[in-house]
Formats: C-alpha cells, sequence, structure tokens
C-alpha cells in the first residue's frame, strides 16, 4: 500500500488559487490548459524556492523523505535476497535528497524534475550527495514532466521508479502511473508517498487543499495503479 507522508513536511507553495485550477475529474487531462497552467506554477514555485529548499525542509521542518524511501527501499530488496535496484528512475528528483539512500543501490539513477534550478543543486552533488565531491549522484538529470521524461526511455527498460513527495503536485495521476507501467519491466517497482486523506473526505478520491497539494486517498491511488 502506498506509504502517506504528512502535510508538515513539504513547503507552502505559490501557485494560482486552487479556483483557477480545479475543474470535474473527468476533465482533468494532463495536456488540457488548466493542466499546463498547474504544471508552470510548479516549476515556478520550485525554481525560486531551490536555493532554501533543503535548509527549509531538512532544518526548518524535520523532513523524513529520504528515510521513509530507504525504509521502503530495504523492503524491496530484503525479500529478494537483492541488494542491486539495477535501474532507477526517480522522478520529481529535486535537489536529491531522495537519491542518496538510493545511489548505492542502482547501477543507473536517472533524475527527472520540472523545476531547472533544483536540477542545479542536484548536478552539483557527488557519489555521496555532498556538493563538489567525487563522481555524480545521478548518472543523468532530464529537465522535463515526470511522464515527459519516463517516455524518453526505453519501454520496459527500468527496474524500479522512485516518487518521494511528488503526487501533491500532479495534476493527473493516472497520466503518470500509464508511463510508469510502460517505462518499467515485467515485475518492475514503484516506490512513492502520498499526502494523507481520510476515506471518504472527498467523494472523488482526491482533494486539493489550502496549500494548493494534492491529496489522495489510499482507495483512489490503488484504483489508478
Amino acid at each position: 500500500a502506498p506509504l502517506r507522508v504528512p502535510a508538515r513536511a513539504y513547503p507552502p507553495t505559490h501557485a494560482p488559487e486552487p479556483s483557477r485550477l480545479l475543474e470535474p475529474m473527468s476533465r482533468r487531462d494532463f495536456c488540457s490548459p488548466q493542466g499546463l497552467l498547474h504544471r508552470q506554477a510548479v516549476e515556478e514555485l520550485f525554481d525560486d524556492y531551490a536555493e532554501q529548499f533543503e535548509e527549509h525542509l531538512v532544518g526548518g521542518l524535520q523532513y523524513r523523505g529520504p528515510e521513509i524511501v530507504a525504509q521502503l527501499i530495504s523492503e524491496v530488496l530484503a525479500p529478494q535476497g537483492q541488494d542491486d535496484l539495477g535501474f532507477v528512475v526517480e522522478l520529481g528528483c529535486g535537489t536529491g535528497l531522495c537519491a542518496i539512500p538510493v545511489r548505492p543501490f542502482a547501477s543507473r539513477l536517472v533524475g527527472i524534475d520540472v523545476s531547472e534550478g533544483m536540477l542545479d543543486i542536484a548536478r552539483a552533488k557527488g557519489a555521496d550527495g555532498v556538493p563538489g565531491s567525487d563522481g555524480n549522484l545521478y548518472d543523468e538529470l532530464l529537465h522535463m514532466d515526470a511522464a515527459v521524461g519516463l517516455a524518453k526511455q526505453e519501454s520496459g527498460s527500468v527496474d524500479h521508479i522512485v516518487a518521494g513527495d511528488m503526487f501533491i503536485y500532479v495534476w493527473s495521476v493516472e497520466h503518470v502511473f500509464q508511463a510508469c507501467a510502460k517505462a518499467l519491466k515485467p515485475g518492475g517497482t514503484l516506490t512513492f508517498t502520498t499526502e494523507a486523506m481520510e476515506e471518504g473526505e472527498s467523494e472523488e478520491g482526491w482533494i486539493e487543499r489550502e496549500s494548493e497539494r494534492f491529496a489522495h486517498s489510499q482507495a483512489y491511488i490503488l484504483e489508478a495503479c
């Protein structure tokens, strides 16, 4: 089941007002004007926020995303007796916080993010996640939407996908899940987090909160998968 992370782990947004973005689920098309507007708002938010991102989350909010991802990764590897995740793609990779526990287990690690500002910080990090140290945290970084970046990978080539704290900013989770299914090998796995939402809190199974982040019920996520 998807792991749900408390909302306080995330930064405030400056995206357009919810009334400008919300419309019936049947019309929540990834390529709709509202969907493209939402993507642009997220990109601008994190470009502006990039320099303060890690200090705010790790220092100010005691952010636990990387710790949670590491725990989930161990739960994927342990039953199989493996110590290698193979080819890994990280969606919404940001500055690379969640890549640090993943890097030792990935034979190839590709990061995808809509914010060039966040990618610039990730690009400066070495294999150990420290800026300026030896090696590279990622083998490749792609400045593009998650679904578009996944489409750049050979179909059925990816062993594992990580999406830590990304779906709270995604306009159409169904679109991303479809892209994941196409990119993953048979038996491939997807590790991700979502923002907590109680069953019955919304008839649609999702809600855009006052923070302008999306939360999804577990039942909705499972159906979308």
